[in-house]
């Protein structure tokens, strides 16, 4: 039977007080239920069983789903806070780490948690398929070949393909791969239309309420500069999802002014 650890100073986070019983349990789930890497395959049914409450996604308070990251391919959801708790910085050299990184790569997450060292090897090599090609001519015929496609679906505007082509063309640690290349599979047709309709979403939200991290300010480096709500101690988480976790401290929420 698998063991993990789980944060018995969560009852002291303000957020976590906040919720009802029902999302106090529907969290301890999600950390209890999602794999070795923090993913969790999102079977609503089970945790319904398991629960024994009915519970859909748009029922999820923000202070939950803003944990969650949704992975399209596999309908499943990614707890970056798992990684940071569970194991600290993953390490190449260290056993239990190894399967994690693989898992996170598989899913293009490696890069977008913080505890991921710039030590990580690449191990695969250029494959045959690059040989010939500059990183730069690659670019351009994935650039080419999304906004031929998009051009399919009348609804995508250019700035949304622009924005699709940045993310996906990030090279990794040594520029030899962009992110798109280290996908096993990469439909483009459809991640371009995953995309767009998760864009009018995240539109959506944005139109209704500014985001949380959006009111701190940040060093030239990135840092957050934030501020313990109780001791007013300043502290510079370095992600959102950091940010949210609340002050090392006291545990309790940042806020981006001191008081």
């Amino acid at each position: 039977m698998a063991k993990r650890f789980i944060d018995t100073k969560m009852w002291d986070k303000a957020w976590y007080r906040r919720l009802s019983p029902k999302c106090k349990l529907i969290w301890v789930y999600l950390l209890t239920r999602c794999d070795h890497a923090g993913i969790w395959d999102a079977d609503w049914e089970a945790m319904n069983f398991f629960i024994g409450e009915n519970v859909a996604y748009k029922d999820l308070p923000e202070s939950i789903t803003e944990k969650m990251f949704f992975i399209s391919e596999g309908n499943q959801y990614f707890i970056p806070s798992f990684i940071s708790f569970q194991y600290g910085v993953l390490r190449e050299n260290s056993k239990p780490h190894l399967s994690v990184i693989k898992r996170l790569n598989e899913k293009g997450l490696l890069n977008s948690i913080e505890s991921v060292p710039s030590t990580l090897k690449d191990k695969d090599k250029d494959k045959d398929k690059f040989k010939g090609k500059s990183k730069e001519n690659r670019e351009a015929e994935f650039k080419e070949k999304c906004f031929v496609i998009s051009n399919e679906i009348k609804s995508i505007g250019e700035g949304t393909v622009y924005s699709f082509v940045d993310y996906w063309t990030e090279s990794n640690m040594k520029g030899t791969r962009m992110k798109f290349e280290m996908q096993k599979t990469f439909d483009i047709k459809r991640r371009l239309n995953k995309w767009f309709n998760n864009e009018k979403e995240w539109n959506l939200k944005s139109e209704k309420k500014i985001s949380f991290e959006s009111t701190f300010k940040k060093t030239p480096t990135g840092l957050y500069k934030a501020y313990c709500s109780k001791c007013g101690k300043r502290e510079m988480p370095n992600n959102r999802w950091q940010l949210k976790e609340g002050s090392n401290c006291c545990r309790v929420d940042y806020v981006s002014e001191k008081l």
